[in-house]
């Protein structure tokens, strides 16, 4: 049975659109929806590195109120529609991780004449309260969702009550919200860099992009809306290998090569991260085909649009990390931060005034210097004699940002 749109994830981004979320929030929401759909039945065979399944961790990063669980929770309504299994949104023990990813145990029927029952266990996680996964005091959590991330074919633990349990052929996909300050009062300078952290996708915004007083579908959004869990079901019904295309080897093989592809982000708290990014663009580029149609044919097109909404990520991620520094003001200074970056230029006396509660008028000459130090602010002296600072986007442009308007968000208005 054909689909009833020609790309799922570009018509889910127009069905949102006019909802306060950021659009970026929006769009990892409908990735990690397309996730939850295709669970562990489907995966590319990558030879010897062995088999590579479509999940991701994910954490929308903003501030409080800042519409993270609004976007969430449109994706999320759809897949629940479905019936697909969902974890707990607040896990209390990394026991019950452990018996929700057995109890969604399930089973598929592999392609072909003779194809033979294929059993997994495959578990979604939607947490509006991420930072439940990510306290470093739990050590058995992190090291249990280090392990899960992988996908593993034979994966047991033991208990004192039950001896051994089997979660052989897991399958783990986690979405969740979280405020900087509790990214910052969660997590020490150890526990960045490496481990669970680095094989997180952090998806940072800044409050809602507008606001909309009265958030009722029209009759085409309705109908859109309707087509839109249609054709999730139809993905969700996805099973078996993804086959790569020599086109797409071609091009993969010039963009893996490339060193910078390693150094995609210039901090030292993402290396771990940049070592895993190839990775997070072979399960990208089985969800844009999956977005597409049900033929499971990854191209060298689906790899440009993967890169894309990677790199477009990517340009805000480290502004996650800013609240893990090491000094006493480093909590102030990460507001005073993103401050800055939301503007093209400010007056001393608009910033006394945005931050005349957090820190004293010294303090905030300190975090202007700072900046200044560090290339992120330009004094500018006005006509009228005014001081002025500019500030200074020194982000590199690395995707493609026209191909992406072009085709993942060509149907926005």
């Amino acid at each position: 049975m054909s689909r009833h749109l020609s790309d799922w994830l570009e018509h889910y981004l127009q069905f949102t659109q006019n909802s306060e979320p950021p659009t970026i929030y929006h769009t990892w929401s409908g990735i990690a929806a397309i996730a939850s759909a295709l669970r562990r039945k489907c995966y590319c065979n990558w030879g010897l590195r062995g088999y590579v399944y479509p999940n991701f961790y994910l954490a929308l990063v903003g501030p409080p109120g800042g519409r993270k669980g609004t976007a969430m929770k449109i994706a999320k309504r759809m897949l629940q529609q479905l019936e697909l299994p969902m974890g707990s949104d607040a896990l209390g023990s990394v026991q019950m991780l452990y018996r929700e990813i057995a109890d969604s145990a399930a089973e598929y029927q592999e392609i072909g004449k003779h194809g033979k029952t294929i059993n997994h266990k495959s578990l979604s996680i939607w947490a509006e309260e991420f930072q439940v996964f990510l306290s470093d005091k739990d050590q058995q959590l992190l090291a249990s969702l280090t392990d899960l991330f992988d996908c593993a074919d034979n994966w047991k633990y033991s208990t004192l009550s039950r001896g051994l349990d089997d979660l052989s052929n897991c399958w783990l996909n986690i979405i969740g919200a979280i405020t900087p300050s509790l990214l910052q009062s969660k997590l020490s300078m150890d526990a960045v860099g490496g481990g669970l952290i680095s094989r997180i996708i952090f998806v940072v915004g800044y409050g809602a992009k507008r606001r909309i007083a009265l958030p009722f579908l029209s009759k085409d959004e309705l109908e859109l809306q309707d087509n839109l869990s249609k054709d999730l079901q139809h993905i969700s019904n996805l099973t078996g290998p993804f086959i790569l295309t020599k086109e797409f080897l071609a091009a993969w093989v010039e963009w893996y090569e490339d060193l910078s592809v390693v150094n995609a982000i210039n901090n030292d708290k993402f290396m771990g991260y940049n070592s895993r990014r190839a990775l997070h663009i072979n399960k990208l580029c089985m969800i844009v085909s999956a977005s597409e149609n049900n033929k499971m044919i990854i191209t060298a097109e689906h790899l440009k649009k993967a890169i894309a909404i990677l790199e477009e990520a990517e340009e805000e991620m480290p502004n996650a990390f800013y609240g893990l520094g090491r000094g006493d003001h480093s909590e102030v200074f990460t507001s005073f931060l993103s401050y800055i970056e939301e503007r093209d230029n400010f007056s001393l006396a608009e910033m006394t005034q945005a931050f005349m509660l957090d820190a004293k008028p010294i303090e905030m000459q300190e975090y202007i210097r700072m900046a200044e130090m560090s290339g992120k602010l330009k004094k500018i002296e006005t006509p009228s004699k005014e001081i002025v600072y500019e500030t200074i986007h020194t982000f590199k442009e690395r995707a493609d940002r026209s191909y992406l308007k072009n085709t993942l968000y060509k149907r926005m208005a």
